[in-house]
């Protein structure tokens, strides 16, 4: 059973065994990309064939959100192209129209447009 006691850290590892867990590391991650493009090309493959299962997928996807799945809700988003960041710079423009509103009314359309080109950056 492994504890922290049979654990060696990798920096106390020879270059040679770091090369050789790196290279496994490697191997493994192109296997598991390999196995996921596959995997994609299948399900574009299917939906592409049948429209109704795509549309039933949609449809269970939309039922879930309105019961409360929040991964659902992100989903559709990104289905329609509504993405939470679009939200959240929204909310970070409210935020900063409350805090500044009594200071400086003046800096804020300065205070926002910085805001935004951090945004896209």
């Amino acid at each position: 059973m492994a504890n922290e006691e049979n654990l060696i850290p990798f920096s106390e590892r020879t270059e040679s065994e770091q090369r050789e867990i790196a290279r496994k590391g490697g191997i493994a991650s192109g296997e598991s990309r390999r196995a996921y493009r596959s995997l994609k090309q299948a399900a574009k493959a299917f939906f592409k064939e049948n429209e109704n299962a795509a549309m039933a997928v949609v449809q269970a996807m939309y039922e879930e959100a309105l019961g409360g799945n929040v991964k659902a809700v992100d989903k559709l988003q990104d289905l329609i192209g509504e993405t939470v960041k679009r939200e959240e710079l929204a909310l970070k423009k409210k935020q900063l129209a409350e805090q500044n509103g009594q200071k400086n009314v003046a800096e804020l359309p300065k205070l926002l447009q910085a805001l935004q080109e951090d945004e896209t950056k």
